[in-house]
């Protein structure tokens, strides 16, 4: 049964909710009110008509969408997996990975920079986790590197905002996103805790590594004579083969290939094809370090002293996984120079111990200090280098002058 019309009200007034009408029987005068919909209280609107509508539907309006805003809040609350907007981010990252193993297959990127970006993606997509990758604000980037900067993380705090620009900016070519936040960061600079090689520290830990595996020595004549990188004096061969070519093209042309092209020697000179850079330098084997009082030519004759091998740095023991005469991995040469340097008694005041890599460093100086252009021999390009040798973009090989 409907409920019964009480005298002097007006429920319809046009159907606009919670708008009455009430007449006043001592003067026969007709007010309205409004009865707010969240407690049930009365509020007068009035005697004029017209106005107590208008007023009734913007109280409607604003009522309604606070209450719509209320239950929107507490179910999410509840659920908290409908707070994402756009695609969830670890489901954006399983797309990026795949992004990245294509420009690798491509050669678009070298394998270690799939390698460490990689790695990097997985740590972001832990720590953005639940959101949507729309919902990833500047300011839940920037607390999320603050917090590596916190522990004494610098360098892994810019590797990782380097890499979430990197997933943006993919994630912007699909159309998930319009804009990136993590290049809105600021990318805070690292204070290098690492400590330099001096020449001094440099042959207490040759001396040290007398008796370990030859090799050990013979990577860091070749790291001090050549001042090349890591990777470039492990995969140096006494010779080119007939792989080297077609190497090279796959190179330039960033397709695979099953070799990288290694650093060879050739009438009297050092071939090195830069890895990281590209730069082809040609640097002789009578290039000679004063304080060492050796050329990398006598170098090279000591790598020829204890086995048979192509490899300039190479193994003189069977073992399990490796037999005479093969190459040494970078990152077992790299582990070789650490355990000379363990056995050398050398401390560096709560700093981080020299790597195998500050040998380069440690070569530009005490070049330098015998006149020779250092930046041509580091294979570093930039103005004054034009000015001295004219650009051939990698074409040509590039001599290192010794006087």
């Amino acid at each position: 049964m409907a409920p019964r019309k009480r005298s002097g009200e007006n429920r319809d007034l046009n159907k606009i909710p919670n708008l009455y009408r009430k007449l006043d029987k001592r003067t026969n005068k007709a007010s309205f009110q409004y009865k707010d919909p969240r407690d049930g209280t009365f509020y007068g609107m009035g005697t004029d008509e017209e106005i107590a509508k208008i007023k009734a539907k913007q109280l409607n309006a604003a009522i309604y969408a606070q209450l719509a805003q209320s239950d929107t809040d507490r179910i999410m609350a509840q659920h908290p997996a409908v707070k994402q907007y756009g695609i969830a981010f670890e489901k954006w990252i399983a797309e990026y990975l795949r992004i990245t193993d294509e420009r690798l297959s491509t050669g678009d990127i070298k394998p270690n920079t799939h390698r460490i970006r990689a790695h990097l993606a997985a740590r972001l997509g832990e720590m953005f986790k639940g959101k949507g990758i729309q919902s990833i604000s500047v300011k839940d980037i920037a607390q999320g590197l603050k917090a590596y900067h916190d522990q004494g993380k610098a360098r892994m705090a810019q590797s990782l905002r380097s890499t979430l620009i990197d997933i943006f900016a993919e994630a912007i070519q699909a159309g998930e996103i319009e804009n990136n936040p993590a290049s809105m960061t600021k990318n805070k600079p690292a204070v290098v805790k690492r400590s330099r090689l001096t020449y001094d520290e440099w042959s207490k830990i040759f001396l040290a590594a007398e008796d370990l595996n030859p090799w050990v020595q013979n990577s860091m004549l070749l790291a001090l004579l050549t001042g090349q990188r890591l990777e470039d004096i492990a995969l140096a061969r006494f010779k080119k083969s007939a792989d080297w070519g077609p190497a090279l093209i796959a190179y330039r042309k960033r397709e695979n290939h099953p070799i990288k092209p290694y650093a060879f020697i050739e009438s009297d000179f050092l071939h090195v094809p830069q890895q990281k850079t590209g730069t082809l330098l040609r640097i002789p084997l009578d290039l000679r370090l004063d304080c060492l009082k050796l050329s990398v030519g006598d170098v090279v004759s000591r790598c020829r002293r204890h086995a048979v091998s192509q490899y300039l740095i190479h193994h003189t023991q069977n073992g399990f996984k490796q037999s005479v005469g093969d190459p040494v991995h970078l990152n077992t040469v790299s582990k070789g120079f650490a355990k000379a340097r363990g056995k050398s008694g050398l401390t560096w005041d709560g700093k981080t111990p020299p790597t195998f890599h500050e040998q380069r460093s440690l070569a530009e100086r005490l070049y330098r200090e015998q006149g020779l252009n250092t930046q041509t021999l580091l294979g570093h390009k930039s103005q004054k280098m034009t000015d001295v040798y004219h650009d051939v973009r990698g074409a040509e090989w590039l001599d290192v002058v010794t006087k």
